[in-house]
């Protein structure tokens, strides 16, 4: 069954309740099954609504970047969603009050200086990436528990978005290997997670361009200037106030940053 306008509207608007009050609610699909393509319409409503119609978007986000993931979820290809302004911090501090079950995860982030059009390779990605820099997302579900039934629930609340810090380290493009970059998170010293590039699709940039090609179908592109997240190299970590979390790549650079 397809979504009405009105349906579409009113999931828009059950997810931007959740976000702006810190409420949870039960997953989307719990009332009714929806398409990938509609659960990217409720997507771009949720996020205007972030904008209050007009959302300054600060980066492109890529989610489940591996295959795992993906069959867990029962979707053949990668997520992606948007990273408003209001959502990057500017202090390496976690506002944990204002976060729904606020988790922790590593990324490798791309800054371009061109834009990228589909049809896209991973050669056009690097040819356009002016320089390579750490990210940690901290994610948040509007979804009660966790409870992530569902790819199309995962879209729609916007690939659990929540806030992103950007580390100050730009590593030019050509001298990163970016499949065997190397991550380690800590937390109040103890290692926790790593991974490497090359549990992004086997290459972040080429998780990047398949983004650039999918964008094409939703009338959107990448474009110079924007930072584009290539998705978790890490597993998500439950944030607790009061922790402190490092984030260390193999020559990308590290960030700290502490939970209140």
């Amino acid at each position: 069954m397809s979504l009405d306008s009105s349906q579409l509207e009113r999931f828009a608007d059950d997810l931007y309740e959740a976000y702006s009050t810190g409420s949870p609610i039960p997953p989307l699909t719990d009332e009714t099954e929806f398409s990938v393509e509609e659960a990217y319409d409720i997507q771009s409503r949720f996020v205007d609504r972030i904008g209050d119609g007009d959302p300054a978007i600060a980066a492109h986000k890529l989610g489940l970047v591996s295959e795992a993931k993906q069959e867990q979820l029962g979707i053949q290809e990668p997520i992606f969603g948007y990273v408003t302004e209001e959502t990057v911090l500017d202090e390496p501090v976690i506002p944990t009050d204002e976060i729904i079950s606020p988790r922790i995860e590593a990324e490798i982030g791309l800054l371009l200086d061109e834009d990228i059009a589909a049809p896209a390779s991973t050669t056009d990605v690097l040819r356009a990436t002016a320089a390579v820099v750490p990210v940690i997302e901290i994610l948040e579900s509007r979804f009660q528990g966790w409870t992530i039934p569902s790819a199309q629930d995962v879209i729609a609340d916007n690939t659990s978005a929540g806030r992103i810090f950007v580390g100050e380290s730009l590593t030019d493009v050509t001298d990163v290997d970016m499949p065997t970059e190397s991550v380690l998170v800590s937390v109040n010293g103890e290692v926790e997670t790593t991974g490497t590039g090359a549990d992004i699709m086997g290459h972040p940039a080429r998780a990047v361009s398949w983004l650039a090609n999918r964008l094409e179908q939703r009338d959107d592109r990448l474009r110079a200037g924007e930072l584009v997240m290539t998705g978790g190299i890490t597993a998500a970590i439950d944030i607790e106030p009061g922790d402190v979390y490092n984030v260390t790549f193999g020559s990308i650079g590290s960030i700290d940053l502490r939970a209140e």
